[in-house]
C-alpha cells in the first residue's frame, strides 16, 4: 500500500488550533474540570508513548515477532480507549481521518481537500496485524506504526492542554456511549482482534471516571441522580466483564439495561445540577434527545444546512407532497415522483429496475426507498450529490424520467391557479417569481425530509413504550449486531450508512454484487456505482463498484434489493452476505470492502436476522389509495 504523505497546510493548522483552544473555562467548576483535563493529559501522554513502543517495535521485529506485535496494538488501542470520548468530541475529523478511522480510503473534506487518504490508523492496525504474515504486510505495518506515530505527535503538540466546559463533558461521555454501542459492541472498531468487549469496557471505564468527578459539585436536586448513575456506570462494566464472548453478548439488553438508561440519566443529571447546554460544535446529534432511538435523536435539517430555505415549513412541506404526486413535472405529463416512489411499496416501485418514460426501457438502478432519505450526506446509489435539493434535477433532466426542464415545468405550474396561489403563500416575496427552480426544488425536497420512520414495534421496545416484543427478533437484533456484522455499515439507529457517533459522514460499500444470483459462475455487475459518478473525488479505483450504504428500516416492503434489483426476497441476501460477498464467491473484485470471509450463520439465525429487521417497518402514515 502505497504511503500517505501527511501535508499539513495553514489551512489545517488553523482548523485543528481553533477546535483546540477557543474553549474556556467556567470559573465556578475549575477544579473538577482541571481535575479531568489532568487526567486526560496524563492518559494521551501514556497513548502517545504506547504509540512510540509500537512503532519502534515495528521497525525492529522480524516476521517471528508478530505476537508481540499483536500484543503493543492492543495494548496502543486499550490505551487509546481511554481517551477517545474527549478526543474524538474536540478532534472529530482528525481522529477519523488519522486515528481510528475505518481502513477504508476516504475522501478528505478537511486536510487536503478532494484527497484520497488510505487506510491508516488504529484500526487499520488492528486488521493489518491479525493479517498473513508476509513479507508485504509487515512492511505495511512498520509503515502505519510509523505514520500513526507521525500524526499523534502533531496533534499532541496542537490538542493539548485542553480546557473543557462542564457542559462538553457531558456530552463527550453521552456520544461515547453511542460510539460504545454502535462502534465497539459491534466489533467495527477492531475488525481483527474483535476485541471489542474488553475495548468497550475500558471507554466506558474511562467515562465513569471522568463523570465522577461531579460528585464534589452537586446540587442537592442532582444528588439522587448522581447515585443512580453510578450503580448503572458499575453495572455496564459488570455486564461487559462477565460476558463470555463476542458473539453470545446481548447487545439488546445493553441496549435497554445500560446504554440508553446512561444515555438519559446523563441528561436528566446536567438540568438537575444546572449545567446549560452549550455544544462545542454542531452535531447532527440532538443532545436534548432523551434516547438514542428517539425520533429527535438526529436532526434531520442538520443535513440540509445549504439549501434554499429550511425544509421544515408546514407549507412548503404540504406543497411538496402535491408535486411529488403531479405528473407535470415530466415531459409528457405521465410520469411523477410517485411512479417510483410508491407509498404502499415503502415508497419504492417493487421493480429491480424502475419503468423509464420510454416503452420497453428501464432506468439504470433499482429504485430505493426515500423514507429517512434526509438523515445522509450523500444522495443516490453512487452518491453523486450533496444534499436534497439538488436531487431533484437530476431526475428532471434524465432523458429515461422526467426528460424535461426547469421553464418546461415552471410554465405548466403557472398557468394553474392552486400552484400560482400555493407558491406565493409559501415563498411569495422571496425572489422576483415565486415560482422558479429554487422553490419547485425546496417543496419537494422539505416534503421528502419530512417522511421519517423511527417509530417501529422495534423503536417502542426500545423506548419501552411496549413490553413485549418477538424472541425471534431479539436474536436476530443482537446476530444483526455482533455475528452477522450487519450493524458494524448499517449504523444505529437508522441503520444506514451514516458514521456515528456524530453522525457527519455516509458511507459506501464494495459488496461484490453479480449480475445475477449464480453462486457456481458468479460474474461481477458492470455498473462502477461511486467511482463513475461524475465527481472528480471519487474517481478513483478504491471506489470501483462501491454503492451508497442505505437503511434497513422498512426493508420488508422494499424489494427486489441493491443497487441493481439483484435479491428478489431477504433470504437471498442475506445467503449473498453469508457467502462472503463477489469476492467470497471467488470473484476477483478489486477492494472489495465487505470481508470475504463467510459468516456461518444458521438457517435459524438468517431468519432470526430478517425476522428483527422486518420489526424496522414503520409506514402506516404515508400509505395512501395510490396505485
Amino acid at each position: 500500500m502505497k504511503k500517505v504523505t501527511i501535508l499539513l497546510g495553514p489551512v489545517l493548522l488553523c482548523f485543528l488550533l481553533l477546535s483546540s483552544r477557543n474553549i474556556v473555562v467556567p470559573q465556578k467548576n475549575r477544579t473538577i474540570l482541571e481535575k479531568v483535563a489532568e487526567l486526560y493529559e496524563a492518559n494521551f501522554r501514556k497513548f502517545q508513548n504506547e504509540v512510540e513502543a509500537l512503532a519502534f517495535l515495528a521497525e525492529n521485529s522480524e516476521f517471528s515477532d508478530d505476537l508481540k506485535l499483536k500484543e503493543q496494538v492492543e495494548k496502543t488501542r486499550l490505551s487509546y480507549k481511554k481517551v477517545e470520548f474527549i478526543f474524538d468530541y474536540y478532534q472529530t475529523s482528525y481522529s477519523g481521518t488519522y486515528i481510528n478511522g475505518a481502513p477504508l480510503p476516504k475522501v478528505s473534506e478537511y486536510f487536503q481537500a478532494g484527497k484520497i487518504i488510505e487506510p491508516c490508523g488504529l484500526q487499520a492496525l488492528d486488521e493489518a496485524v491479525y493479517d498473513d504474515v508476509t513479507k508485504e504486510n509487515f512492511q505495511h505495518i512498520k509503515m502505519l506504526a510509523n505514520e500513526l506515530k507521525n500524526r499523534v505527535d502533531f496533534i499532541a503538540k496542537i490538542h493539548l492542554p485542553i480546557q473543557l466546559k462542564s457542559s462538553q463533558l457531558i456530552e463527550c461521555i453521552r456520544s461515547g456511549m453511542v460510539r460504545i454501542f454502535t462502534l465497539g459492541v459491534t466489533g467495527y472498531d477492531t475488525p481483527g482482534s474483535i476485541n471489542a468487549l474488553e475495548e468497550s469496557y475500558v471507554s466506558l471505564q474511562s467515562m465513569e471516571t471522568a463523570f465522577l468527578y461531579f460528585e464534589n459539585d452537586l446540587s442537592a436536586e442532582a444528588n439522587t441522580k448522581f447515585e443512580a448513575l453510578r450503580k448503572l456506570f458499575s453495572k455496564g462494566k459488570s455486564t461487559l466483564k462477565s460476558s463470555a464472548d463476542f458473539n453470545s453478548f446481548d447487545r439488546l439488553v445493553f441496549l435497554k439495561e445500560i446504554i440508553n438508561p446512561i444515555y438519559a440519566g446523563l441528561l436528566e443529571f446536567q438540568n438537575l445540577n444546572n449545567i446549560k447546554l452549550e455544544p462545542y460544535k454542531k452535531h447532527a446529534q440532538n443532545y436534548q434527545a432523551k434516547n438514542i432511538f428517539d425520533t429527535d435523536f438526529l436532526n434531520a435539517n442538520f443535513y440540509s444546512e445549504l439549501v434554499y430555505l429550511p425544509l421544515d415549513n408546514p407549507k412548503t412541506i404540504a406543497l411538496g407532497k402535491l408535486l411529488f404526486e403531479d405528473g407535470q413535472l415530466s415531459h409528457d405529463n405521465q410520469m411523477s415522483c410517485i411512479s417510483c416512489h410508491n407509498p404502499n411499496k415503502g415508497f419504492t416501485d417493487g421493480l429491480p429496475k424502475s419503468v423509464s418514460n420510454k416503452e420497453g426501457f428501464f432506468t439504470a438502478r433499482n429504485s430505493p426507498t426515500i423514507i429517512n432519505a434526509g438523515y445522509s450526506t450523500r444522495y443516490f446509489w453512487d452518491m453523486r450529490e450533496f444534499n436534497l435539493e439538488k436531487q431533484v434535477t437530476h431526475v428532471i433532466d434524465d432523458n429515461l424520467e422526467f426528460n424535461t426542464n426547469f421553464n418546461a415545468i415552471i410554465t405548466k405550474l403557472k398557468s394553474n391557479s392552486q400552484y400560482l396561489k400555493l407558491f406565493k403563500v409559501a415563498y411569495g416575496g422571496i425572489q422576483k417569481e415565486d415560482i422558479n427552480q429554487r422553490s419547485i426544488s425546496n417543496a419537494i425536497a422539505a416534503y421528502v425530509n419530512s417522511l421519517i420512520s423511527i417509530n417501529s414495534p422495534f423503536d417502542k421496545y426500545v423506548r419501552n413504550e411496549i413490553n413485549e416484543y418477538p424472541a425471534d427478533a431479539k436474536r436476530g437484533f443482537n446476530l444483526f449486531m455482533g455475528k452477522g456484522a450487519c450493524g458494524s455499515c448499517h449504523f444505529a439507529p437508522m441503520f444506514n450508512g451514516t458514521i456515528p457517533p456524530f453522525y457527519l459522514e455516509s458511507e459506501s460499500e464494495v459488496l461484490g454484487i453479480t449480475q445475477g444470483f449464480d453462486t457456481i459462475n458468479p460474474k461481477l455487475d458492470t455498473d462502477l456505482g461511486r467511482f463513475a459518478n461524475g465527481l472528480r473525488l471519487d474517481h478513483h479505483p478504491y471506489f470501483k463498484n462501491s454503492f451508497k450504504t442505505v437503511s434497513v428500516r422498512n426493508i420488508e416492503l422494499t424489494a427486489p434489493y441493491m443497487h441493481n434489483g439483484l435479491f428478489a426476497n431477504l433470504e437471498e441476501v442475506l445467503e449473498f452476505y453469508n457467502l462472503g460477498g463477489g469476492a467470497g464467491m471467488g470473484l476477483e473484485v478489486e477492494n472489495q470492502t465487505l470481508s470475504d470471509a463467510p459468516l456461518d450463520l444458521s438457517k435459524q439465525e438468517i431468519s432470526d436476522i430478517i425476522a428483527f429487521m422486518k420489526t424496522l417497518t414503520d409506514v402506516s402514515e404515508y400509505t395512501t389509495t395510490i396505485d
